[in-house]
């Protein structure tokens, strides 16, 4: 009893020295970063004058900023996120990248390879925010390896080729590492300039089908008037979500330029195409909506009814079609939605 006692004291008197010796570690690595913290501040109070200097003025010299340390590296970069925060324009974007190809090109090469993946998601961020375009390769290398990254670091490496690079993108947005949903081919898409969307709309029928609805939404959200073919064409798919898209990207256009092939689809069966179609002829003449409207008002799904409502109150007349509506319209569905928009300002 008296040697299983001692043993238990043995392994209690092993776990408080393991405890305590992990206390001190961590109060050391505590202080170690409160200081090197502490470091930083002091190198960004005493040259933040200067680097106001060479970022906002001219003609100061780069050469005097040359950072020493591995601190100075932080210090700098932390500097650089706060200019860019607060004085983004395209010359102090120029200093911060001419500055980090001449000094910071190793800690950042560092950053994007280190095991940690929150500190490669921070260093693609600094890489996108900074506009550091000599990175560019140490990405798409980093992109053909073999090596699993997260989704996040992907889309990541998608931005920043989408930045700086004219037609690398396209291969990789259209056959991405990991499966991208709508919203993240949103949020790419915005990235590019039209140019850049027309070259990756070139085989748009080889695309998946979220990257063409994505394709499809820019098109309505940026008024590419001269894309109007395209959703067109979509409107013959079996696709019934590309039919949808297209549609309200025509509406988005607020064109209505053929208005026989819009018509047809205030009959469909499906009713997100109706209300698509409610929403097209807003933007036609008076004397062609008014027949396709007039039927949409009286469509048995209430959102449908309401934006064929909303609709011709928009036209020319327009209070006096609804008024029609109210006076001589056997539909009370249709005579309820037309009072309620008629009442509206």
């Amino acid at each position: 009893m008296d040697k299983f006692l001692l043993s238990l004291l043995f392994v209690i008197l092993v776990l408080l020295i393991i405890l305590f010796a992990l206390f001190f570690l961590l109060v050391f690595y505590r202080m170690r970063e409160v200081k090197n913290k502490n470091k930083m501040n002091r190198y960004i109070e005493e040259h933040q004058a200067d680097w106001c200097e060479y970022l906002l003025g001219e003609k100061f010299p780069i050469d005097s900023l040359k950072p020493v340390s591995h601190l100075e590296l932080e210090a700098i970069d932390e500097l650089f996120f706060r200019f860019s925060y607060h004085f983004a324009s395209d010359e102090i974007t120029d200093k911060i990248n001419a500055f980090a190809a001449m000094y910071m090109t190793d800690y950042y090469h560092t950053g994007l390879a280190s095991r940690s993946g929150s500190v490669r998601i921070n260093t693609l961020n600094k890489i996108h925010l900074f506009n550091l375009s000599f990175m560019l390769d140490a990405v798409i290398q980093q992109l053909q390896e073999k090596e699993k990254y997260s989704k996040t670091e992907y889309i990541l490496m998608y931005e920043v080729m989408a930045k700086f690079s004219e037609m690398d993108f396209v291969a990789h947005f259209i056959h991405p590492r990991v499966p991208l949903g709508e919203f993240d081919y949103k949020k790419l898409l915005m990235e590019l300039d039209e140019t850049q969307i027309r070259l990756l709309a070139e085989n748009f029928n080889e695309l998946s089908e979220v990257l063409q609805l994505t394709l499809i939404e820019i098109v309505g959200v940026r008024h590419y008037l001269d894309w109007l073919p395209l959703l067109h064409e979509c409107l013959k798919s079996s696709t019934q979500e590309l039919r949808i898209h297209a549609l309200k990207s025509i509406a988005d256009l607020e064109v209505a330029d053929a208005l026989k092939l819009y018509e047809g689809f205030s009959y469909s069966p499906v009713w997100e195409e109706r209300l698509m179609t409610a929403k097209i002829f807003r933007s036609a003449p008076t004397e062609e909506a008014l027949p396709v409207l007039n039927h949409l008002i009286k469509d048995p799904t209430y959102p449908v009814r309401a934006q064929a409502a909303k609709s011709m109150k928009s036209l020319r007349n327009g209070q006096q079609a609804l008024y029609s509506v109210i006076t001589t319209s056997s539909d009370e569905f249709a005579v309820d939605v037309a009072e309620e928009m008629f009442g509206k300002e």
